[in-house]
């Protein structure tokens, strides 16, 4: 009964053209063919191929975005807080970018790819069509819409122009096909290489004079870099050919690609917003330097909880082939996903909410930034709720097809969250601003649970209990032996690798009983 509750007649044929992703569970997608993907039933794998496939999917994550962050704060040093602030507006703008020009597409191609064990020259050029067309109508929409805005420089729409102009390389970045054929390690080296050559690009940028214009700019050029070794690296796999669905007509395939995508897409545009509209809100409210107050509070927050969506792209392959194929294996994955990103992030942010002032001193290097410690304090609250959420939204709902009941719980806590927002930040500053998104985010898990309910039962004692006994304990520890920022770190590392020693050691004696 839950397998015939969770799917969406489109499960029988992903793209009208492209790649035919899924036929019938007996017949291959390409006639005469035997499906040669490794991971050709879920019944064939165990809890710890998911953990390692997510594992490398975090870690490569780990690094890519801590180099990402120290693009951050390299600019944050070299930089006024008030110029820090100009790039703080530009990037959350670029985030709007980014996503009218991904529009889901990177998950809709993962989740056929995974189904069809292979990747079809036209569904790379319908994706890759798709993607640099809304590449370049968003930049438009965007540098258009603030051009007409009061109290917009210049200098700020230049900034969001060249953002906007980084994604049409990035239209080309393909870790979501390898993604879908499970080489998440590939994935992982790909956004690696792509965050290292715009760290490194950005800091010779400066040095040669550009400015803070040498960080989109960077961007650009990284993105380049990283799609045409992604390519390449694609042809040597032996799962890229022409396969049946292909057809001569790209655009008109794309369109159809855009159609089906379409759902999936409104629903990471809503996200989106709930991201990123709050800097917006303190920019046009509260001015420059309280954006970069808020950035430098905020950005910790929500690069962990892109690392956390790290995790869910690792195993959102898996789940989404176990949802078509067992859902009691569904259940088990997204239980056992749960109780591993508890893990890995409640001790961590539980330790710093206690120790935010030092973290804030260390990172930023200037007491003016010490006004962001009560937003650094809230994100780290809003990181755990928004990375189980996503786990949610995106590792039950649209796991199984259920893209339009992901969007319509994403739009109705937009709904919310704009007004509020804006309110709370006309009252408050970024307190206001940062507990508009707290509260909102309690909302949309809340509303993904109940959409899921049918799909997952979640023991969230369970999953929880441990990992916030033990990020207490540390905090505790800390506390009453008055312990430095670094000797609490290392405390913290231990405690991690007690967690995680157990961890393995369970999932190793549940696979040997079974």
């Amino acid at each position: 009964m839950l397998k015939s509750m969770s799917f969406d007649p489109v499960l029988k044929n992903e793209y009208n053209g492209g790649v035919q992703a899924v036929v019938s569970r007996d017949q291959p997608a390409v006639a005469g063919e035997k499906d040669d993907l490794a991971l050709g039933d879920t019944a064939e794998f165990s809890v710890s191929f998911l953990s390692r496939n997510s594992s490398i999917a975090m870690i490569g994550g780990l690094v890519s975005q801590g180099i990402r962050f120290l693009v951050i704060v390299y600019v944050a040093r070299r930089f006024s807080v008030s110029e820090f602030g100009l790039l703080s507006f530009a990037i959350a703008v670029s985030a709007y970018q980014f996503v009218i020009c991904h529009f889901g597409l990177p998950f809709f191609g993962s989740r056929a790819v995974a189904k069809a064990g292979r990747v079809s020259h036209g569904l790379l050029a319908e994706v890759f069509c798709v993607k640099a067309c809304l590449a370049l109508g968003g930049m438009a929409l965007s540098t258009g819409v603030l051009a007409l805005v009061p109290g917009v420089s210049r200098k700020e729409l230049l900034l969001v122009a060249l953002f906007g102009l980084s994604n049409l390389p990035l239209a080309g970045f393909l870790d979501w096909a390898f993604q879908g054929l499970h080489r998440q390690e590939v994935s992982a080296i790909l956004n690696v290489i792509l965050q290292g050559s715009w760290l490194m690009l950005t800091v010779a940028g400066i040095r040669f004079g550009m400015g803070v214009s040498a960080v989109p700019a960077a961007l650009a050029a990284a993105a380049l870099i990283a799609s045409t070794i992604g390519y390449f690296w694609l042809k040597q796999t032996g799962h890229i050919g022409r396969f049946n669905g292909d057809q001569p007509s790209v655009l008109r395939r794309s369109w159809q690609t855009l159609e089906s995508a379409a759902p999936l897409g409104w629903g990471i545009l809503l996200n989106t917003v709930l991201v990123w509209s709050d800097a917006i809100a303190v920019r046009l409210l509260r001015g420059e330097q309280a954006v970069g107050w808020y950035a430098a509070g905020n950005r910790a927050g929500l690069a962990l909880a892109t690392l956390a969506s790290y995790y869910v792209q690792g195993a959102f392959p898996m789940l989404s082939r176990a949802s078509y194929d067992s859902p009691a294996q569904f259940r088990k994955f997204f239980q056992h996903s749960y109780e591993d990103m508890a893990i890995a992030f409640v001790p961590g942010s539980l330790w710093a909410i206690f120790y935010a002032r030092e973290i804030v001193l260390l990172l930023f290097k200037n007491p003016q930034y010490l006004a962001a410690v009560p937003v650094f304090q809230v994100f780290q609250a809003i990181f755990l709720l928004t990375a189980l959420g996503n786990l949610y939204g995106l590792g039950a709902l649209v796991a199984v097809h259920r893209d339009r009941d992901y969007r319509k719980v994403l739009a109705l806590t937009a709904s919310v969250f704009i007004p509020l927002c804006i309110a709370l930040t006309a009252f408050k500053g970024i307190l206001g601003a940062s507990v508009a998104v707290l509260s909102t985010q309690v909302m949309s898990l809340i509303l993904f649970a109940r959409k899921s309910r049918q799909l997952v039962r979640a023991r969230h004692g369970q999953a929880l209990a441990l990992p916030f006994g033990v990020g207490l304990g540390v905090v505790m520890a800390g506390k009453f032996l008055t312990l430095t920022l670094i000797a609490s770190a290392v405390l913290l590392g231990s405690a991690y690798a007690g967690l995680i020693a157990a961890r393995f050691r369970r999932d190793h004696l549940r696979e040997g009983h079974c």
